[in-house]
């Protein structure tokens, strides 16, 4: 159900690409298809990857950590060379490699939940002591999202610490333990936006988008625009006045506006469902986990892809500042689908069946 529900939903983000896309790929490179063409091949290969995963035999995750760990950091220390990663819109973020841009950040998501699943799993994990549970966790983080700034990426970084908060409180950690690293990561973020222009910018355009047209509130008015002129049932599949240009990243980051203009309140309530049964199943099979490693993954891996649709459902909706996160399975951008898609093999491996952990051999049996 869950590998079935996600290729629907893929193919319908693929559906929706190609409205939104169109004439973009016709102006840029004379081919309607262009952006959808390569949003297929990737989720050829991304499911691909993620039936493989239901195959291979599960202690291959545990081994998978720490080389998936040190090859994000290599890939995120790649900024400091010059010109080798990608420039766009102010932000150096991708790693040409001829058919597709790569995003480290994406990969980061990814091995930084798997790391927090393994060290959080250890029998020499104390959950009672500060220096157990808590600093080799945030020294990892702050380690990546050091790197991660210099891009600059705040709202990755601002995920994998949520991420890190939770998957710490569902480990057993007592409460006091995380209100204080929340504090100062709370401070951090916030002195983070004050002292960037652009990003106090985006904040104030929040605030009132009225007030701010020029300075960052058009794009989250043309969104209100969308989902305006959708209405109920929608102006068509193709239809759309705002990726007319008036609304930028129109397939990508505010796509789930478009969806909003062409197919109406129907046509979100569909997505949105989707999305909601994917994480049912995600956390369902995760409380179905008896060894610790696989129910921290589990937990992990649905956590992520909730919080990352959740936020991009709220910036879209104006319910929070401008930011670049994409919708998962839906929006346009080759890394992010592949990984999470990904994410979905291991998910799917892990629910084939209910096991329980023996400790004296560390072995598995089916129930």
């Amino acid at each position: 159900m869950l590998l079935a529900a996600t290729f629907l939903l893929t193919a319908m983000g693929c559906l929706a690409i190609y409205a939104a896309s169109a004439i973009k790929g016709v102006q840029l490179y004379h081919n309607p298809f262009f952006f959808v063409q390569k949003q297929a091949l990737v989720a050829a290969l991304g499911f691909s990857l993620a039936l493989i995963t239901q195959i291979l035999p599960l202690r291959w995750l545990r081994h998978l950590t720490l080389p998936m760990l040190i090859f994000t950091i290599v890939l995120l220390a790649l900024i400091f060379v010059p010109n080798l990663y990608q420039k766009v819109g102010g932000a150096s973020r991708w790693i040409n490699c001829g058919l597709i841009n790569i995003q480290p950040a994406e990969l980061a998501k990814l091995a930084f939940v798997f790391f927090l699943a393994r060290n959080l799993s250890r029998e020499a994990c104390q959950r009672k002591q500060f220096s157990s549970v808590v600093l080799p966790n945030f020294f990892v983080l702050f380690l990546i999202g050091g790197l991660l700034m210099k891009q600059p990426d705040f709202g990755t970084v601002a995920l994998l610490g949520i991420i890190t908060f939770f998957m710490i409180y569902i480990a057993g950690a007592p409460l006091r333990f995380i209100l204080y690293p929340v504090l100062a990561f709370a401070l951090a973020g916030i002195a983070a936006i004050i002292h960037t222009p652009y990003r106090y910018q985006r904040l104030v355009s929040f605030l009132d988008p009225w007030a701010n047209i020029q300075q960052g509130g058009f794009q989250i008015i043309q969104s209100y625009l969308g989902f305006s002129n959708g209405g109920l049932f929608g102006v068509g599949l193709g239809e759309s006045r705002q990726k007319l240009f008036f609304l930028p990243e129109a397939h990508t980051d505010f796509i789930f506006s478009v969806i909003g203009e062409e197919l109406g309140l129907l046509g979100v309530t569909f997505i949105c469902s989707l999305l909601l049964f994917i994480l049912f199943l995600g956390f369902f099979i995760a409380l179905q986990q008896k060894e610790p490693f696989f129910r921290f993954l589990s937990f992990g891996l649905t956590f992520i892809l909730s919080l990352q649709a959740i936020l991009n459902l709220a910036v879209v909706l104006g319910m929070l500042p401008t930011k670049g996160l994409t919708l998962p399975f839906v929006s346009s951008g080759a890394s992010s689908l592949i990984i999470s898609l990904f994410m979905i093999g291991v998910l799917a491996r892990l629910g084939q069946e209910v096991r329980y952990y023996n400790p004296k051999n560390q072995e598995f049996s089916k129930s």
